[in-house]
């Protein structure tokens, strides 16, 4: 007879081979290698298959070492030799690999009519696991199920494929000849689908990795899809920088987690895209500063940003009451469509030292402005978006300067800052109140009662907030002057000015000659002319940042050699920060004291 694939009954059991794989009661027992004594590996599983069948019980596997040999004897009579061969051809030691097929063939032979392993499961709707089925009945059961709307199952090779098909509880019932054995089945929806792919939108030549980092935050709170109240964590890397026109994708791992939901980690792609939309200057600077010291809870600015009208929205408050309050800065979208905005945050940590608020929030916004970097944001009909978010200690000052630009969606949006006091907040909104980009942490939110209060449209809207100045130096005559806040723009309705011009970028287009026969070393300084101060420059390209600086006193921002008859071109950017005093003086002249300017000299923090 053809033993491959033969059943046998030994006792109550089912007993097969599998090529050279003794296979009782549906569990691989074990698996012959050599061939001894004339007979291959197939041919001796044959022959304990025929010892097996000619016992009337298999019980009791017991091993006994005969000459070379280890013998598996089981109710007393010879079924297996484990040889030598045996041994080296599974790395083994004879008396253990012996030992070890006796031990699992007693295992198997003692089997119930069916097993199930697991006996229960616990599985997310629409995903499939395998049961394996063992025991002597296996062939001959029947299959069931309790309820065709939670579970559904599949015979397989080696037990059952169970499927769950919606969220319960159900079972699969396995019939031996009326011993009934249960798989219980518990299915809730995973609390995400992964992998998931979503999409994030920059804009900027190229978009910093900053902005890059910040878009793909903005999409996952944005976009993840998940069951009713999902809550994912994730963590997000450095991001790299983007050409205009390009695009890169980023995977992140995801964990979701969600009531009556099981957890689930996947992988999401993030497609991050550099818009190529030409960059257009800011039409306007809303100067949200008055009232400078806020007492109490109040509207303190708004202004309606219309569709390609960039603003540049400077903000800077101090707590002047004796309690903590919150202040917020937000974008409206009171239309029932969606508005697609460009933002370019600066957004500083409050701080007792309103030129050093100034300062930072202003460091953070020019180096992406230079590259005219953004995140594009799109906020849903009838929603809002935070774009600073802080809780001010008394004395303490918030300061900040925002590029805002409205690429598509409704005509116009709200743009408001409100002081209130002192509330609970959820988690969310806690982390929120320590980011410099809050709408990372609570994304966008439906307009409530607090969103609609009464506001007026602010009269400090200073249109073309730019100035445009050229200065020429040559050696050996009069030093170069730039005066910054010296002429103050007007305000939209030209009934008032803007004294220092905060907020308001200087272009400076210097030349710088040495007509002389000498070589001559040429500095640029700047000069707190007006009190204390801090500053921020782009000179040809590179970010310059001063340190905070007393009255009167000067820094080294660029120096250089002119050979006799040599000329230089400089582009200077700078723009009066909010907390210091102005005017302020950019000088180009012979460089005039080697230690001094040495010991002045602005440190390049650009990447």
């Amino acid at each position: 007879m053809g033993f491959v694939g033969a059943a046998h009954a030994a006792s109550n059991a089912t007993v097969r081979a599998n090529g050279n794989v003794l296979v009782v009661n549906e569990v691989p027992v074990l698996e012959v290698r050599a061939s001894v004594g004339g007979y291959n590996p197939s041919q001796r599983i044959a022959r304990a298959l025929t010892a097996i069948d000619s016992l009337a019980t298999a019980n009791d596997p017991k091993v006994k070492k005969v000459g070379d040999d280890y013998i598996i004897f089981v109710s007393g009579t010879h079924f297996l030799s484990v040889t030598k061969q045996d041994a080296r051809s599974h790395r083994k030691a004879q008396p253990s690999l012996a030992a070890s097929w006796a031990i699992r063939l007693r295992n198997a032979l003692q089997l119930p009519p069916v097993k199930l392993s697991p006996d229960s499961l616990q599985i997310p709707v629409g995903a499939t696991r395998l049961v394996k089925m063992t025991g002597s009945a296996v062939q001959t059961a029947e299959v069931s199920t309790s309820t065709d709307s939670t579970v559904a199952f599949e015979r397989v090779p080696g037990g059952l494929k169970v499927r769950a098909v919606g969220p319960g509880q159900g079972s699969v019932v396995v019939n031996a000849g009326g011993v009934l054995t249960t798989l219980n089945v518990t299915a809730k929806p995973q609390a995400a689908p992964f992998p998931q792919t979503i999409a994030a939108e920059v804009v900027g030549s190229p978009a910093a990795s900053s902005t890059v980092r910040g878009a793909i935050e903005s999409a996952l709170k944005a976009q993840l899809r998940g069951a009713n109240a999902a809550k994912f964590s994730y963590s997000v890397g450095s991001g790299t920088q983007i050409g205009s026109g390009e695009a890169k994708t980023f995977s992140v791992r995801v964990r979701a987690a969600a009531p009556e939901a099981y957890e689930s980690v996947g992988n999401v792609n993030v497609v991050v895209r550099n818009l190529p939309a030409p960059r257009k200057p800011d039409s306007e600077l809303w100067y949200d500063n008055s009232p400078e010291i806020v007492k109490r809870s109040m509207p303190l600015f708004s202004a309606t940003l219309e569709q390609e009208k960039p603003a540049r929205l400077l903000y800077h408050h101090i707590n002047g009451s004796s309690q903590p309050m919150y202040l917020r800065v937000q974008v409206v979208n009171r239309s029932d469509e969606p508005a697609k905005v460009v933002i370019i945050p600066g957004d500083a940590k409050p701080d007792k030292n309103p030129v050093k608020a100034g300062l930072d929030a202003a460091d953070q916004y020019f180096r992406l402005w230079a590259l005219g970097s953004g995140e594009v944001v799109t906020i849903p009909p009838q929603s809002t978006l935070p774009i600073s978010f802080r809780r001010l200690a008394p004395g303490e000052t918030l300061s900040g300067l925002c590029g805002l630009r409205l690429l598509a969606g409704p005509k116009d949006l709200l743009v408001r800052t409100d002081s209130w006091p002192p509330y609970p907040l959820e988690s969310s909104w806690q982390a929120a109140a320590q980011s410099s980009t809050p709408w990372h942490e609570v994304g966008t939110r439906a307009i409530n009662d607090f969103d609609r209060a009464p506001f007026e449209i602010s009269e400090h809207i200073y249109p073309n907030p730019q100035k445009l100045e050229h200065v020429k130096y040559e050696v050996g005559g009069r030093y170069g002057f730039v005066r910054i806040g010296q002429r103050p723009i007007a305000r939209e309705d030209s009934a008032s000015h803007l004294d220092g011009n905060f907020g308001v970028v200087y272009t400076i287009k210097a030349s710088i000659e040495n007509p002389t026969n000498e070589a001559t070393d040429v500095e640029v300084v700047f000069e707190t002319s007006a009190g204390y101060s801090g500053g921020l420059f782009l000179v040809n390209g590179e970010v310059l940042r001063t340190p905070l600086m007393q009255p009167k006193t000067e820094s080294q921002l660029a120096r250089y050699r002119l050979t006799p008859g040599a000329s230089r071109s400089l582009q200077i950017t700078t723009i009066p920060l909010s907390g210091s005093s102005y005017p302020a003086t950019i000088t180009i002249r012979p460089v005039l004291n080697e230690g001094t300017a040495r010991a002045q000299r602005v440190f390049s923090v650009s990447k």
